[in-house]
């Protein structure tokens, strides 16, 4: 599929802004918003937009420290222990993954304790070779589509 300037200007805006309506972004690309409406339209038929969605901030959750995990862990156990890391509190996002570590994670804590805290569980994992930590600095928005938050609700 063709893709240009245009139909990423259209992209960008919905990024910003899902309810932002055809006219506005019509103007934004000097273009008419039958234009726009066509384009989404294909954007959309072609899987390259799906859906929309609002986004979060974890932040005004009262959660401060937001962090991803690289683990390495044995091949053999990597399954299982997904399962595991997906029942930790905080834990919003774990996929298995190829490359130096094979399990990626995001977490939400309300400050540095609790990720310390977190890490050292996952470390008490038997197959844990190693973890890596990032912390996010930067504000963080969250699509809530793509993560999952119910470990998030107070009193769980």
């Amino acid at each position: 599929m063709k893709f240009d300037q245009k139909d990423l200007k259209i992209i960008r805006s919905l990024q910003r802004d899902a309810r932002t309506n055809f006219a506005d972004i019509a103007k934004e690309c000097n273009v008419s918003i039958d234009t726009v409406i066509k384009r989404f339209n294909r954007l959309k038929k072609n899987g390259i937009v799906k859906g929309t969605t609002i986004l979060l901030n974890p932040r005004l959750l009262d959660y401060e420290c937001i962090a991803s995990f690289e683990v390495d862990v044995d091949p053999g156990e990597l399954a299982s222990f997904a399962v595991q890391v997906r029942k930790q509190k905080g834990i919003i996002f774990c996929t298995p993954t190829v490359g130096i570590h094979n399990l990626f994670a995001v977490a939400v804590q309300h400050d540095m304790k609790e990720l310390s805290t977190l890490k050292e569980n996952l470390k008490a994992f038997p197959h844990v070779r190693d973890i890596q930590t990032s912390i996010w600095v930067d504000d963080i928005l969250l699509c809530p589509e793509n993560f999952e938050l119910t470990n998030l609700i107070k009193g769980d």
